[in-house]
């Protein structure tokens, strides 16, 4: 099923218990915080429902489907995802991080090789639902970390990390807190995990599964949303692409036994991730939506830089030639990784990890440098205009503004205003200061990033050169060259 966005806006009157500090939201859909964010979503669903090549028809059910659930095996297949990713990214220009083909591409890589849960009746629920979620085209955040100054030691140890309680033949009960659930306050489902390494002790909080957002005793204590304070479209043009994050408290929470996809095994729910297409789906949505974000920001840099005319000095092309080459580089990492498939058992194929996870380090080393250098641009541009738009509403504060941009065209002014202003949500204002810091850490801590690189890295072949070369006859010497008189 294709849905709508008027479909998706209506599912969210569901009751769920969304907070903002002390406040219960009632509606998360006419909430200013959450308004514009429900928006852009609903916009991503009427695309593909719109766009033929979003879509596949399933084999399971002859369906037209969202291609964010099309299970790959071919590089065919693979373009047809990218496509997709790219369609979704355009519409917020890659600022939507956890946009919807996030998790759920997660949760398809997983439903490829579902044995790796490690029994037949949590394998045929992990399958089933994947056929849910994509049957009815939904919206899935995750929360698969514990809190915050949890991660040294036993996650099993940490007293208020989410924790199984009890199970009856009914299903399973947990409490405690799961972070962080980007979209969490928007989402349909929700994926409850552990996307970091667990150990011997850990089986308390060793659970896998999948809850609706409302589900009774869960409880989403949502970030300070910055859409909340935004002043008008032109003072806050990204409002709309603010997506929330949330830590999630489970109150005695039942589950069902069909929605549990691991149960007291450490090695598995972590190996949902790392042991199936999973994790590798989900990057791959990851590093496309980046491309489409650092393509705008390069293009509105430029565009400003035009504005403000200062695009035909060499040392500032120089610059922005530096900038089109990350760019570029992280086109190559995406190219690379779908040129080069990577097989999996059950005739699946997923992006090459070794070019993946390349690309992950590329990304977190190089990305804060790149927005770094747009900020040095915007130098103090953004601190010398009016509070906001009211100051063209007055004739006097008008004609302030147009004599400090030393011109009577006040289409012109209004131009460069806006550039200003997009770039300063771009780069410096509180919401890019939470996008640069979510890109940072969004494949994980510098340090795990790092770690995957050298698991996948193919050591093999590369100490082989260094093995024939120590393997030569050591007891020729050197030829030497002729000794000139």
């Amino acid at each position: 099923m294709l849905r709508s966005g008027e479909d998706y806006l209506a599912s969210l009157r569901d009751g769920r218990q969304v907070y903002v500090g002390g406040r219960l939201v009632e509606d998360v859909v006419r909430y200013p915080g959450f308004a514009g964010g429900a928006r852009t979503i609903a916009r991503l669903f009427d695309l593909s429902a719109s766009d033929p090549s979003l879509s596949y028809v399933e084999p399971e059910t002859g369906e037209k489907t969202n291609v964010n659930f099309l299970r790959p095996r071919s590089v065919e297949n693979l373009a047809a995802r990218r496509q997709l990713h790219t369609a979704w990214a355009n519409v917020s220009n890659g600022l939507f991080g956890r946009s919807p083909d996030h998790v759920a591409a997660m949760v398809t890589g997983m439903a490829c090789r579902p044995e790796v849960t490690g029994s037949t009746r949590f394998s045929d629920n992990l399958v089933n639902y994947w056929r849910y979620i994509r049957d009815n085209d939904l919206y899935l955040s995750f929360a698969v970390l514990p809190p915050a100054g949890s991660k040294s030691g036993k996650s099993g140890s940490v007293q208020n990390a989410m924790r199984v309680v009890g199970t009856d033949r009914d299903g399973v009960t947990v409490r405690g807190f799961k972070t962080l659930a980007t979209g969490g306050a928007l989402c349909d489902e929700i994926l409850v995990g552990n996307a970091q390494p667990l150990r011997s002790g850990d089986e308390a909080v060793a659970v896998s599964f999948g809850i609706r957002a409302n589900h009774p005793g869960v409880r989403i204590l949502a970030r300070k949303p910055y859409a909340a304070q935004a002043v008008s479209r032109i003072d806050d043009p990204l409002a709309d692409f603010d997506e929330t994050d949330a830590a999630l408290y489970f109150d005695d929470v039942h589950l069902p036994w069909d929605r549990v996809f691991v149960l007291d095994d450490p090695r598995a729910s972590y190996g949902l991730f790392v042991d199936t297409p999973g994790h590798t789906l989900g990057n791959a949505q990851a590093h496309i939506r980046l491309l489409v974000k650092m393509r705008f920001m390069l293009a509105a840099a430029k565009r400003l830089g035009d504005a403000l005319e200062f695009t035909g000095n060499p040392a500032v092309q120089g610059v922005f030639g530096g900038l089109a080459a990350r760019v570029k580089m992280l086109e190559a990492g995406v190219v690379a990784q779908e040129a080069h498939p990577e097989s999996w058992p059950n005739g699946y194929v997923s992006q090459d990890r070794q070019f993946m996870y390349a690309t992950s380090n590329w990304s977190m080393e190089y990305f804060p440098e790149f927005a770094k250098e747009i900020q040095i641009m915007l130098a103090s541009h953004a601190f010398q205009q009016p509070a906001d738009v009211s100051a063209f509403d007055d004739e006097y504060t008008r004609s302030l503004f147009l004599e400090l941009n030393r011109t009577e065209d006040f289409d012109s002014a209004l131009e460069k205003y806006r550039l200003i202003r997009l770039m300063w949500n771009l780069v410096g204002s509180e919401l890019a200061s939470r996008n640069q810091q979510y890109e940072l850490f969004y494949a994980g801590p510098p340090h795990v990033t790092r770690t995957r690189m050298w698991d996948f890295f193919d050591w093999g072949s590369a100490e082989a050169r260094v093995e024939d070369f120590l393997a030569q006859d050591t007891t020729t010497p050197p030829t030497r060259p002729s000794e000139q008189t």
